[in-house]
């Protein structure tokens, strides 16, 4: 058996036809809903995801995974790799930025991505994960390379720290209406089209921010699996997918996840503040009939209008404010309406940031906020779980509920950041009881245990 390995896909070949076989179906995922498609009725499609074709074409990033199978049954089979990958060299000195040291870890992670070549690094919120990027960055110029993001937001942060913090030269940018050109290009997945004639082909390094958003899209999800000459791809991610098909797709196109340190690591290392978790355990409030409503119903009447709630939130910074006069509180919720509702109740310095927000006014917001004299509030939907910096966050409530990992960890890992005014964060979230609401309450609570985080039940 030989396995012949290109830099977006490789072939298993074998003149064993039920090895080849066993493979697709070993690598193959049901689709959720796929009962419900006319090709599935009609016996023309079998409702699943495969990863390994019937032929054995693959996606070069599920190597190490299909290596690892094929070892289980003493199958060890010749790998061929093609000029294209072998002429680069596997080992590169790595160079310092100035002005900053690595961490042992994060110097790990770098030499782990330049001996593979590719994959998806996992590092935890508040790791360092730009500077791992800008370790790669400055170790692989002056090749060209493309760095995706999906966001704006997360784009220009990028820009200016690699521009201004590391003094790096000839970075481009791209997103909208604002166009760069640079050897390194920083594009968001939305304008891409707008550097495919003069990146494509050429470039050899592909890095995808916040890589987990891109798993599932009809165009994020190409986009990465393009770029025919990138030998070198990276993610970057604190929460890659668990979910099978969708972890599948991101470590074909990146590669596997390599991962040095957890959370609770850094946090006995103290480079990251321990979390003081306080679940809320509220009375249940439906009555027979509310059991029966939809979800959206269920949410907007028991977390989005449920004045007790609310209350129960004012009275949590309230307390916090008179015990803290410096205290730096951060609310998330999932809806435009419950942000307003709470922006209204807890009124002071209290300010509500939202998607219609321009960049300039988040950060005229998130300097307010970090600034202010006495105690201060910060309310935002989803435009706070990524992407913002603030180390001064001395409390965060999660006052949306849901049950994602993903947003659960990542909203946790924007308190979690060290700043010489703290040493640990209080973190408040709440325990609800009506259907489905219960069912999210208990996800989030096994989540932040799998963490290894203490947590505290309260009244």
């Amino acid at each position: 058996m030989k396995i012949v390995v290109d830099i977006l896909k490789s072939k298993i070949q074998t003149d064993n036809p039920d090895l080849l076989d066993a493979l697709y179906q070993l690598y193959s995922y049901k689709i959720q809903g796929a009962e419900y498609s006319h090709a599935f009725r009609s016996h023309r499609w079998d409702g699943k995801q495969h990863f390994i074709s019937r032929s054995g074409v693959f996606r070069t990033g599920l190597l190490p995974k299909v290596l690892k199978d094929l070892k289980k049954i003493e199958c060890e089979p010749e790998i061929e790799y093609s000029r294209s990958i072998i002429s680069e060299g596997y080992h590169h000195q790595i160079i310092t930025i100035d002005g900053f040291k690595y961490y042992d870890y994060q110097h790990e992670l770098i030499e782990q991505g330049l001996s593979k070549m590719r994959g998806v690094i996992k590092s935890p919120t508040g790791s360092g994960k730009t500077l791992i990027m800008a370790g790669l960055i400055k170790t692989l110029k002056p090749r060209k390379m493309v760095i995706l993001f999906n966001a704006k937001q997360l784009l220009t942060q990028t820009y200016d720290f690699l521009t201004k913090t590391c003094g790096m030269d000839n970075i481009g940018l791209c997103f909208g209406e604002g166009y760069i050109y640079g050897d390194v290009m920083l594009c968001t997945v939305q304008s891409i089209e707008k550097i495919l004639d003069t990146h494509l082909k050429e470039t050899e390094v592909l890095m995808v921010d916040e890589c987990h958003e891109f798993c599932k899209g009809k165009v994020t999800l190409p986009a990465i699996q393009s770029f025919p000459n990138a030998k070198f791809r990276f993610g970057f991610t604190a929460t890659p997918p668990s979910e099978n098909i969708a972890r599948y797709s991101l470590e074909g196109a990146l590669g596997e996840i390599i991962q040095v340190v957890n959370t609770s690591e850094l946090i006995e290392q103290n480079k990251l503040s321990k979390p003081i978790i306080q679940l809320i355990d509220r009375d249940y409030t439906c009555s027979g009939v509310d059991e029966d409503m939809a979800y959206l119903d269920i949410y907007e009447d028991y977390i989005v209008n449920n004045k007790n709630r609310n209350s129960r939130i004012k009275d949590i910074v309230e307390d916090i404010r008179s015990k803290n006069e410096r205290a730096r509180i951060l609310i998330l919720t999932k809806s435009l309406d419950h942000g307003r509702a709470l922006e209204n109740l807890l009124g002071g310095s209290c300010q509500f940031l939202e998607g219609a927000n321009s960049i300039g006014e988040r950060y005229k917001a998130i300097s307010r906020f970090r600034g202010h004299t006495n105690s201060s509030v910060l309310i935002g939907t989803k435009i706070l779980q990524t992407g913002i910096n603030i180390e001064e966050i001395t409390h965060f409530i999660n006052a949306r509920g849901m049950k994602s990992e993903i947003a659960t960890l990542q909203a946790l890992g924007r308190a979690l950041r060290k700043h010489e005014s703290k040493d640990k964060v209080y973190i408040y979230d709440f325990l609800d009881k009506e259907k489905y609401l219960r069912e999210h309450s208990i996800s989030r609570k096994g989540h932040y245990k799998r963490e290894g985080h203490e947590i505290k039940v309260i009244k």
